[in-house]
């Protein structure tokens, strides 16, 4: 045991002020309770503290009343960055460690303003691995130093960009010409979208957008497959070059031609994934997040790129250690299996096709 006990429990919480499809509270509640019965045994066992999940089910009246269901979207986006009133949150959370689930902005300065202990957790960007990852940011300075320790190697990530761009350029052949910009779109209503307190529109940037087109003599349009409509996609399709049109491809297998040399996108996590394919980034808006690995220097702003470490009762052991007694550690790592967090979050898009279920070779020509 380090440290002085602080906390009484930990809360696991998303964006409590997501809406969900229809403009009514709860938009990250499937995943917050997704992320804490994952955990909340390892926590138990690491600490014997009692957790909990805070969704927005016993905040609907106060948020409800905070906006109507119609501007729903529109409040979350102008409120994103920082909260007039937390209302009823902050006693829910205080004497508590939280434990955030992709932490809006304005859950973070709350926290940190009240000096609240809290660490981020939220899916890595980096996708083609044998399995997903997480990316972890703790509020204390040494057990983020700690949790880099604990990262996985960059160079694993190079490693398996190479085995993928392998696999695909074996299987597949080209359909587009040399030196083709990929432009990739994505969920237009998502948190990753909100600039300055609205969503990202890219009509005002049309000249920008047109400029990088054009310097390639060949666009294809990469929608996102849970929203197929960007604002992004629409402008680049009216880029003064030749655009070829929308494709379906998965997109690691894109990624590893040749033929693309480059990929737009507002800030999709191709931004990060690209470059260890060889390819070129536009970037409109800031990633949301920057990725630390193991070795590299701590700071306030990185997440550490975990594997499932995560999921053991050492992990917790380190992240909880300044705030509460702790067990001793144990060393338990779960016994590989590839696809366990994908299986978990039923979350294979873009990856099966290369891994789980093959790409069909093309059929032989006859002479």
């Amino acid at each position: 045991m380090t440290g002085t006990i602080v906390i009484e429990g930990a809360i696991v919480v998303g964006d409590l002020l997501r809406p969900d499809g229809n403009g009514r509270p709860g938009g990250t509640d499937r995943p917050t309770l997704w992320l804490w019965n994952a955990i909340k045994r390892p926590i138990y066992l690491a600490s014997s503290l009692p957790s909990e999940a805070l969704t927005a089910a016993p905040l609907t009246d106060w948020i409800e009343a905070l906006r109507p269901r119609t501007e729903a979207d529109a409040y979350w986006a102008c409120i994103h960055d920082r909260l007039p009133d937390p209302g009823p949150i902050l006693e829910r959370l205080r004497r508590r460690f939280c434990i955030g689930y992709e932490m809006p902005p304005w859950l973070v300065r709350l926290l940190d303003d009240q000096a609240v202990p809290y660490i981020d957790l939220r899916l890595h960007p980096v996708r083609f691995l044998d399995d997903l990852l997480f990316a972890a940011r703790a509020s204390v300075a040494e057990t983020q130093a700690a949790l880099l320790s604990m990262a996985v190697h960059e160079s694993e990530i190079f490693t398996t960009a190479g085995l993928r761009e392998a696999m695909c350029r074996f299987i597949s052949e080209a359909r587009v010409p040399d030196n083709t910009l990929l432009v990739a779109g994505q969920r237009r209503f998502d948190s990753t979208q909100i600039v300055d307190g609205r969503f990202f529109d890219a009509m005002p940037r049309t000249a920008e957008i047109h400029a990088i087109c054009a310097r390639y003599p060949a666009v294809v349009l990469k929608p996102h497959p849970l929203d197929r409509h960007h604002s992004l996609l629409e402008v680049a399709a009216a880029a003064p070059t030749r655009v070829i049109g929308v494709i379906e491809d998965n997109v690691y297998r894109m990624l590893s031609l040749p033929q693309i040399s480059a990929v737009l996108t507002v800030n999709s996590g191709l931004a990060h994934e690209a470059p260890y394919f060889g390819k070129h980034v536009h970037a409109l808006a800031p990633l949301p997040i920057h990725l630390g690995w193991r070795g590299t220097t701590p700071d306030a702003t990185s997440h550490a790129s975990m594997d499932d470490t995560v999921l053991t009762p050492d992990f917790w052991r380190v992240v909880l250690a300044p705030h509460a007694p702790v067990s001793a550690a144990d060393g338990m790592r779960l016994r590989p299996k590839p696809n366990r967090l994908r299986i978990a979050l039923d979350s294979f898009w873009n990856y099966q096709e290369i891994d789980t279920d093959r790409i069909p070779r093309p059929a032989p020509t006859r002479g």
